[in-house]
């Protein structure tokens, strides 16, 4: 009778990460990120296949969500902003940068200070998912299912640490982060239009403190600080007391 449960339970979750998957919505914010089409279609492909083998999927506290978390990472794997070789062997990809500087006229010091910012950000978000709970605690309960709330803010966060450095990140683009992991409470029916649009300004804000946390003013070298002020989001600074 377990075995059942347990079939049934995981047969519904598989459905609904295709609904998922399917979701014009979701479409739409992978092809906001991505900036293409084909990168787009690849991405959802590859969220698919990581989140179905995901083990125990039908304890996932908050699927879309997740699915979102992991369609955002995916897309940036695949424009190449996720590499990891960058950091596993930095001499070589150094040593191929410089050999391209007499033909692509790319300044190596600029090279160097992308590498340090790239080393930086990975710190910051191994900082992110250490303090994953605590986190999530100081996040306030703002909907009916605070939980899931707080996983759309943590995601927030992440997608800003991976993608606001390099200047990817936008309000637009988090709101529809917003809509889309959590559309019952960001675009919930029959409720007026400035209530939605105070809903997406209090969620930024709570990213921002998110990243407050997280984030040390110490840390943000010059070059750093000059990214995240052409950004739209202000500039996270985490309290040292």
């Amino acid at each position: 009778m377990l075995n059942a449960d347990l079939a049934d339970r995981l047969a519904a979750a598989r459905q609904q990460l295709v609904e998922i998957w399917k979701d014009p919505r979701i479409k739409s914010l992978a092809r906001q990120y991505a900036g293409d089409p084909d990168v787009a279609d690849d991405a959802l492909q590859s969220a698919y296949y990581a989140v179905v083998r995901v083990k125990h999927l039908d304890q996932v506290e908050n699927l879309r969500a997740y699915f979102c978390r992991v369609l955002i990472r995916q897309v940036h794997r695949e424009r190449g902003q996720l590499r990891a070789a960058l950091v596993a062997d930095f001499d070589r990809l150094a040593e191929e940068r410089q050999g391209a500087v007499g033909c692509h006229r790319t300044s190596p010091a600029s090279f160097q200070d992308a590498v340090c910012t790239s080393l930086q950000a990975w710190s910051w978000l191994k900082r992110l998912f250490d303090e994953r709970d605590c986190l999530l605690a100081a996040v306030p309960a703002r909907s009916a299912d605070p939980g899931r709330y707080r996983a759309v803010i943590f995601t927030g966060a992440e997608q800003i640490l991976r993608g606001g450095l390099n200047g990817d990140a936008s309000e637009a683009d988090m709101n529809d982060t917003f809509r889309a992991s959590y559309p019952e409470y960001f675009q919930q029916p029959g409720i007026a239009l400035n209530t939605c649009d105070q809903r997406l300004h209090r969620a930024r804000m709570d990213v921002r403190v998110v990243l407050q946390r997280v984030v040390s003013q110490d840390e943000l070298s010059e070059s750093t600080a000059s990214r995240w002020r052409r950004a739209p989001w202000p500039a996270p600074v985490r309290n040292s007391a």
